[in-house]
């Protein structure tokens, strides 16, 4: 199109030249070729250069619309811009990765007819805010559009955006795309949100079986798991068996299946559930409840952790030295504690020292030992 407005602009030029300067124009202008003469003012020669050309143009346009349908040809008409569009496309990709949404807009506007429409309606939606998006029209909306619309809004969903209008978008987004593997996982986040843990499960289960991004569905169907054991106690060790196998190092899984297998009455599975998790892995929560379970028979269970197993992380240091307490082994306890915290002291350390001489009523040491508890407590706090 603007190679024709510029065509257009130099013979109006032209002419009003001849006009202006009618010596020129009137001058002749003689050509032979051939043994053909031709010989006419040059005012009729521009003239019937420009008719010649444009007849040609014309001829070609007449066989191009023989061919195509006129929007073609109307494209075709305006390809003179097609390079400055693709131009435009690729500053608008550029301002949209530098800067995000604003000018991008604009200049993807002024790109149109590069990309195909869809496309192109696509990256307008996708380059805007979600905010400034109109709502979703199931009749006039194309299913990508909706679920693209969809996507957006719920990618990260302020609290203005209701737990409803949440689940009206992502309801959208499925009905339009009834597999699509993300709308179902926010739709499964969507309902651990709202406690109906039930529901979760199943649809995270499903998700699961298709082999929809396992490893990403895999500690969320756990922690749903987790949450759904606490709600159903008639089968709580079912859901929690399911969820240690999919995420067998996951601390409070760990913990919670050890404990409800005591309460079950199989205690000896909860205190091997727990040792096993301790030899890999130092968490002195899982020791802690280790130590509720364990304590109850204090000799024979320091004996299975007195072992070099127990002695690499410092909470099976800790249990060890815990169950030497319990079991009357005060010279081993008392030994374990100046190493530990010679090596590393720490607000637990400190307290269960000073529970230990509290005990034993020498007060003034054991208020020496919270006071060092309560200052290591507050570097901690600060460093976090």
């Amino acid at each position: 199109m603007i190679r024709i407005v510029v065509v257009l602009l130099l013979v109006i030029a032209v002419f009003i030249s001849l006009v202006v300067f009618p010596d020129i124009a009137n001058q002749r202008v003689r050509i032979e070729m051939l043994g053909w003469l031709f010989e006419t003012r040059t005012a009729m020669f521009v003239l019937l250069l420009t008719t010649v050309v444009t007849g040609l143009w014309f001829i070609q346009k007449t066989f191009d619309l023989s061919v195509n349908s006129p929007k073609q040809l109307w494209q075709n008409i305006r390809s003179g811009s097609h390079k400055r569009r693709e131009l435009r496309l690729q500053e608008a990709l550029d301002t949209w990765i530098d800067e995000g949404e604003g000018k991008s807009q604009k200049l993807l506007k002024r790109s149109k007819g590069v990309a195909p429409q869809w496309l192109h309606d696509a990256l307008i939606i996708w380059w805007d805010k979600p905010e400034n998006h109109a709502p979703i029209n199931d009749e006039k909306d194309a299913s990508h559009i909706i679920a693209l619309k969809a996507r957006l809004a719920t990618e990260n969903p302020k609290e203005s955006l209701s737990p409803s209008v949440q689940q009206q978008y992502l309801d959208a987004w499925l009905m339009v795309h009834p597999a699509a593997p993300l709308a179902l996982a926010r739709k499964a986040e969507l309902l651990g949100k709202q406690g109906e843990y039930r529901e979760q499960v199943a649809l995270l289960e499903s998700l699961f079986q298709k082999k929809k991004s396992i490893e990403s569905i895999k500690p969320k169907l756990a922690q749903a798991l987790l949450h759904l054991a606490q709600h159903d106690e008639a089968n709580t060790l079912a859901h929690l068996r399911k969820a240690y196998r999919l995420m067998p190092h996951d601390a409070a899984i760990c913990q919670h299946l050890a404990l409800a297998l005591a309460d079950s009455g199989d205690r000896a599975s909860g205190e091997r559930l727990l040792l096993d998790y301790l030899q890999q892995h130092n968490n002195i929560s899982i020791a802690q409840e280790a130590l509720k379970l364990l304590s109850l028979d204090a000799l024979k269970n320091f004996k299975r952790v007195d072992k070099p197993a127990f002695q690499n992380s410092n909470a099976g240091r800790w249990l060890r030295m815990m169950l030497a307490y319990e079991a009357d082994l005060t010279g081993i306890a008392d030994d374990a504690m100046r190493a530990m915290l010679a090596q590393q002291p720490s607000t637990l350390l400190w307290q269960t020292q000073g529970d230990w001489l509290a005990a034993k009523h020498e007060w003034e040491k054991a208020a020496q030992c919270y006071q060092k508890a309560l200052s290591a407590s507050m570097i901690t706090s600060r460093v976090m």
